[in-house]
């Protein structure tokens, strides 16, 4: 359990450093948790802090009891226990093993992004193929879109299925976005850009791994387009 609380604070926190944290609901969804554990759970860390979590925890250390904190800040009763930490966690094996799990896929796919960086500085080959092994332990993470669009996909042998598209996305087709992506440095301003079918949803997932960024370019050396 403390691997879990270690492995939501750190994906929550990931964020920070462009002065910035994800959202509670994208890392409710990652972890597949509800709002209010993630809350508690990020509180309970030690790095969830807004105005209304203070005061409710404010309220009880000085020995306020839940129902007094319900009339003082019009919160719900459950509302009320998702802004206080965890005394203790107890919880049964099958609830820990799913954790385990959610903390083991939470470590691979982090590790899969960073050596995508590893990849852009040795070849495009290298790149290409670890970037369609990437799209494989996303398969079933939430995305959005640049319009606000929440989708999930599935990889079934070269081909990508949207929850939300009849037809799939080729590998060809991702190969095609990501040879457009190395091009521009990085620097791709819209879907539009990368000039595939699906462009809408490989624009954010190009973007949740990196390799496209808004502002600025990648540090270190890009493949030799003539090769590619």
């Amino acid at each position: 359990m403390e691997q879990f609380t270690n492995c939501i604070a750190e994906a929550y926190m990931s964020g920070a450093g462009d002065g910035s944290a994800n959202s509670l609901r994208q890392i409710s969804e990652q972890f597949s948790i509800t709002l209010m554990k993630t809350r508690k759970i990020l509180i309970t860390a030690g790095v969830y802090h807004t105005e209304l979590s203070e005061q409710v925890i404010s309220l009880r250390e000085k020995g306020k009891n839940i129902s007094e904190i319900m009339q003082e800040t019009g919160l719900s009763r459950s509302s009320v226990h998702s802004y206080l930490p965890y005394t203790k966690m107890i919880y049964n094996a099958d609830e820990l093993s799913l954790y385990a799990e959610r903390c083991r896929l939470y470590r691979e796919r982090k590790q899969a992004v960073e050596k995508l960086y590893c990849c852009i500085d040795k070849s495009y080959e290298l790149l290409e193929n670890h970037l369609w092994e990437t799209l494989k332990l996303f398969s079933g993470y939430s995305f959005t879109t640049v319009k606000g669009l929440k989708f999930h996909y599935t990889v079934n042998g070269n081909e990508i299925l949207i929850d939300r598209k009849k037809k799939s996305i080729t590998r060809s087709s991702v190969n095609i976005a990501l040879k457009e992506i190395v091009k521009m440095n990085g620097n791709v301003s819209g879907p539009k850009k990368l000039n595939v079918f699906g462009a809408s949803y490989l624009y954010s997932i190009f973007l949740r791994f990196g390799l496209i960024k808004i502002e600025g370019e990648w540090n270190g050396y890009l493949p030799d387009m003539d090769n590619i």
